[in-house]
């Protein structure tokens, strides 16, 4: 039988001793998945898990444990002490306590959902696709999420929250001869009322409908518009390059840009921690710095970097609230903080997609591709596979795209090859909001 919980401030007080500084983070999760295959359920198992981290600093060096056996502290800081003879140099302090937004991210509507309320709608949505097309190989996922986090550390702060999470995943293959088609679908939020399970099937169902007809595409430099999911493609190799690690290694193409203009003054992006119910939301990071809304490019202009507390030090810099453990939920405990973005923020255009396509007299639309990071994010070249394209022309889509690449340079294309952003942006499972990016000369190879 293990023994009695060891209270985080007597576990500090002791290390305090011991050390030039110290940290510990908390976490408590019960997540209940859910989880239908080829349509019938499939299996409901709640697991939960309860973890302590020790982040401590020793004659100037990081030290790192994790523990889940919250009764016995021997090893937890035996561990923390001997890493801390070969770790990092720690060129920061622990922060104390500051003034935070408010931001909420506890819903007890999410608390009070069981597995039925979660077989339900899983099997709304099952059936709700099954009516479209019987032959479908369905695979829907449902998760509810409790999280409780406390950190402290040895110059006096201390954080304890509350979290929820509800998150839903739908896939849907069709296999037909020569020819195999998987859309899928997710997104997550802390709020109940954001999960909407039937708009969801709808909106896969209409890409089903769309990818119907398969047509061929030339091989050319042409208009592309990144949607959706598809977005992530421009998306992923910004982030890299604002990330204030690679910044100061020197390996972004970002460095010394700081207030230059790289890119089209239409274009801005925006990193919010501070957005109510949003997954990526939080008053604190994983470290104890206050998150914020923060303009990362204004108008095609450099204006922040995303930094930690160890990287902030190093880049004499201030930290941005973007120090977080490994995943946002369940089980981020077991590595210490790194720069992570909260959620991606790129303010819409003033012109419909429709009225965008009409002006183009081809067009192909990128709605999801096979994996990111194809090419070198380092340097802002892409090159995907397109997994879920369409081909429009004149305005009117006229079928799917198969065995099809596209490639460019993201800060190219954007500085100088925007056509236009949609008037409506869209939530992109639940960690970016954007609207429909309209590029010229990308370059799109098919077989």
């Amino acid at each position: 039988m293990k023994s009695q919980k060891i209270r985080t401030e007597d576990l500090l007080e002791k290390i305090a001793k011991q050390t030039d500084g110290a940290e510990i983070y908390e976490l408590h999760t019960v997540e209940l998945p859910v989880r239908f295959r080829a349509g019938a359920l499939e299996s409901v198992k709640a697991v939960e898990t309860a973890g302590r981290a020790l982040r401590l600093i020793k004659d100037g060096r990081l030290g790192f444990s994790t523990t889940t056996d919250l009764g016995d502290d021997t090893y937890l800081v035996q561990n923390a002490l001997e890493s801390a003879q070969y770790g990092d140099p720690a060129p920061f302090r622990f922060p104390a306590q500051q003034p935070a937004p408010t931001v909420q991210c506890f819903d007890p509507q999410v608390e009070q959902m069981d597995e039925q309320n979660l077989i339900a709608l899983g099997e709304q949505i099952v059936e709700r696709i099954k009516a479209y097309d019987a032959t479908l190989q369905i695979e829907v996922g449902l998760s509810k999420e409790l999280e409780e986090v406390s950190l402290c550390n040895t110059s006096g702060l201390a954080l304890t929250s509350r979290r929820t999470l509800l998150s839903l995943s739908v896939s849907a293959t069709r296999a037909r001869e020569g020819d195999i088609l998987t859309i899928f679908e997710a997104t997550s939020w802390r709020h109940a009322k954001e999960i909407d399970g039937l708009a969801l099937a709808e909106r896969l169902i209409e890409r089903l409908r769309l990818a119907e007809r398969i047509v061929p595409i030339q091989t050319k430099a042409m208009p592309v518009i990144f949607r959706g999911p598809g977005v992530l493609v421009l998306l992923f190799p910004f982030m890299v390059g604002l990330d204030g690690r690679n910044v100061f290694l020197g390996v972004s193409p970002l460095r010394g840009k700081l207030d230059q203009k790289i890119c089209d003054e239409r274009f801005s992006l925006i990193d919010d921690g501070t957005l109510d119910f949003a997954p990526r939301s939080a008053p604190y990071d994983d470290e104890g710095v206050p998150t914020k809304r923060k303009f990362l490019i204004e108008r095609g202009v450099v204006k922040q970097f995303l930094y930690d507390l160890k990287t902030a030090a190093l880049a004499h810099a201030q930290p941005t609230g973007n120090g977080f453990k490994a995943g946002f939920m369940g089980g981020g405990f077991r590595r210490p903080p790194t720069i992570s973005s909260t959620s991606g923020i790129i303010p819409p255009g003033d012109r419909t997609l429709t009225q965008i396509l009409k002006d183009l007299d081809e067009a192909l639309i990128v709605e999801d591709v096979m994996g990111l990071g194809g090419g070198n994010p380092l340097t802002g070249e892409f090159s995907n596979t397109v997994s879920v394209g369409f081909l429009a022309r004149k305005g009117e889509i006229i079928g799917r795209v198969k065995n099809t690449m596209i490639a460019g340079n993201v800060y190219d294309l954007l500085k100088d090859r925007l056509i236009a952003l949609s008037d409506r942006p869209e939530w992109i499972f639940g960690f970016a909001h954007a609207p429909a990016i309209a590029l010229d000369g990308v370059s799109v190879a098919s077989k």
